[in-house]
């Protein structure tokens, strides 16, 4: 059975790193739990019982509550095959940085590399056309590929 757990938002690992040692402690039945980077505010706890808010083991800071019921599994089947952040991503595409030393620019994708999620841009607003490599997660689509 899984079970949903609210967190405060930004706080999801540090929850599940307490949780997950007050469980090993206590001897509770949980078997894992599931930090999807899509899903803010919640964790995922997969546990034969039903979890009892009232065991100190789940008395955590920044944990606001438990979802009632449990979670079907075909829910969450998105968060354990997540699809990768390329694969909105064209070649053409313009972007925006949204981490980094060029956050806030805009550039044109010139190349995708699938295996590792890199991508490589070209400022628009710079001088001279300088190719910049970054990872998938730090950039924002704008416009697929423009024409």
């Amino acid at each position: 059975m899984i079970y949903a757990i609210r967190t405060l938002v930004g706080q999801e690992k540090n929850v599940a790193r307490i949780i997950a040692r007050n469980v090993k402690t206590s001897g509770i039945e949980v078997y894992s739990i599931l930090v999807p980077e899509t899903l803010r505010g919640y964790i995922l706890i997969e546990s034969e019982t039903k979890i009892d808010m009232q065991n100190p083991a789940f008395k955590v800071p920044h944990m606001k509550g438990a979802i009632e019921g449990e979670i079907p599994y075909d829910e969450i089947q998105t968060f354990l095959n997540p699809e990768p952040i390329t694969a909105s991503i064209k070649k053409g595409s313009i972007v925006e940085l949204v981490s980094g030393p060029f956050k806030g620019e805009k550039a044109k994708v010139i190349r995708i590399d699938e295996s590792k999620e890199d991508v490589v841009l070209e400022l628009i607003e710079a001088a001279v056309p300088i190719p910049v490599t970054v990872k998938g997660d730090q950039i924002r689509l704008i416009q697929k590929e423009a024409d």
